[in-house]
């Protein structure tokens, strides 16, 4: 499938107006917008630029965040038990845990914090002058660049039906984003619109279970990372 048949395929689909989603949650937007264009992955080859390009579909009036990338290998200042134990909480279910989403420019709730050194290419998570955690700028640069190449990014109105059970979407804006800009992720990152978060807790052994420290924007800003923006729709 080309960029033109892809094009095509959206139009298509816009027109239709408002449809059913295949899937009831949040992952419906999605999943809908696979089954509509008889996708069977969420990879769609687009000759024109090269290679695979990554799909994504957000409702327009979501502010929830992406994983844009998962890096947290040899980060740590401190073991993950004594981060979990000292600035973590207990969960109902009286596991320990520590799962905080931080923000560059104020503190969280958990009193964790992000800074830059940039003379160095760091970027710090801390809780006042501790540092727990040490990621290199050109890892990161690096990680974005791999993993999110190019996109399709499809945009939706969301709505529910009159008995407030089945979710419609209209997909009705989509962009082809190609060539990531490493100057860019670092301007909105330092604009507080990258989150770092962390995702961890205790196991009743003790030991640390990590789902990944995640690297996470509102779906809409993906706009803002790249060179070029092609819109299809």
């Amino acid at each position: 499938m080309n960029q033109k048949e892809i094009q095509t395929l959206l139009q298509r689909l816009k027109q239709r107006g408002f449809i059913q989603s295949h899937r009831k949650g949040a992952t419906g937007i999605g999943y809908t917008l696979e089954q509509e264009l008889e996708l069977v992955e969420s990879n769609v080859s687009i000759p024109d630029i090269g290679g695979r390009v990554e799909l994504k579909a957000t409702r327009r009036s979501s502010s929830s965040l992406v994983t844009l990338f998962t890096f947290n290998r040899a980060v740590w200042q401190l073991p993950k038990r004594q981060i979990i134990e000292t600035y973590g909480y207990i969960e109902k279910s009286e596991r320990q845990a520590l799962y905080s989403t931080v923000f560059y420019g104020t503190p969280n709730p958990q009193g964790l914090s992000i800074s830059f050194e940039k003379e160095q290419n760091k970027v710090l998570l801390q809780y006042e002058d501790e540092v727990l955690a040490i990621w290199s700028i050109y890892t990161i640069i690096g990680k974005f660049i791999t993993k999110l190449e190019r996109l399709l990014l499809v945009i939706a109105d969301n709505r529910f039906s009159k008995d407030d059970i089945h979710e419609e979407f209209h997909y009705n804006e989509a962009y082809l984003l190609d060539i990531p800009d490493p100057e860019k992720f670092m301007q909105v990152f330092e604009n507080g619109q990258i989150a770092i978060d962390l995702r961890m807790h205790l196991k009743p052994n003790g030991t640390v279970r990590n789902h990944g420290t995640g690297f996470r924007i509102v779906e809409k800003n993906l706009l803002k990372l790249y060179k070029h923006q092609r819109r299809l729709i």
